[in-house]
């Protein structure tokens, strides 16, 4: 299940990646402080509609345009002209998967959600259950680490007993 904010906070990052925008750039395009806008796209908290406001003015757009599913990404031409400039400089930039976010908790919450696992499972369950580019650029303990995150709690449980040095889980119904 995507909530709300989730897909917002997947917009806000479409938007930075179409661009080659690093997250502190486009949260000085936008006023923010790096963390601050770090925040929203790693989902610490609801969504801000002030900060994403500032955000969409940094491409140009108005908040609700930006938020619409069905609003286009513009073309780098109708940017305005700061976040033109620093996005023609990173155009030509070639990003690996390992420097990208490879957006893993919405990978996890598909693998959760495909009724494709045992009834307890490990961190290493899941990780090999994610696409081949995915494993090769993350370690299982990068999946130990987003499901012990807030996002998961409601989600998947801890069982208390462990296969091999790994932890076992189970969802949470």
């Amino acid at each position: 299940m995507i909530t709300e904010n989730n897909r917002i906070r997947a917009i806000i990052k479409q938007y930075r990646e179409h661009y080659k925008l690093t997250q502190n750039e486009i949260a000085k395009l936008s006023g923010l402080t790096q963390s601050a806008y770090s925040a929203i796209e790693i989902a610490k908290g609801n969504i801000d509609f002030d900060k994403t406001n500032c955000i969409a003015q940094a491409y140009g757009i108005k908040l609700w345009d930006f938020i619409n599913p069905s609003t286009t990404i513009p073309e780098i031409k109708n940017l305005p002209n700061a976040t033109r400039a620093i996005a023609l400089l990173n155009k030509d930039k070639i990003i690996s998967i390992a420097k990208t976010d490879i957006n893993l908790p919405q990978r996890i919450m598909t693998i959760l959600n495909c009724n494709k696992l045992p009834e307890q499972f490990t961190s290493s369950d899941i990780w090999k259950m994610l696409p081949i580019e995915v494993r090769d650029s993350i370690k299982t303990t990068r999946v130990t680490d987003a499901i012990s995150r807030e996002a998961f709690r409601n989600i998947i449980a801890f069982t208390g007993q462990k296969r091999g040095k790994e932890k076992l889980y189970q969802k949470i119904e």
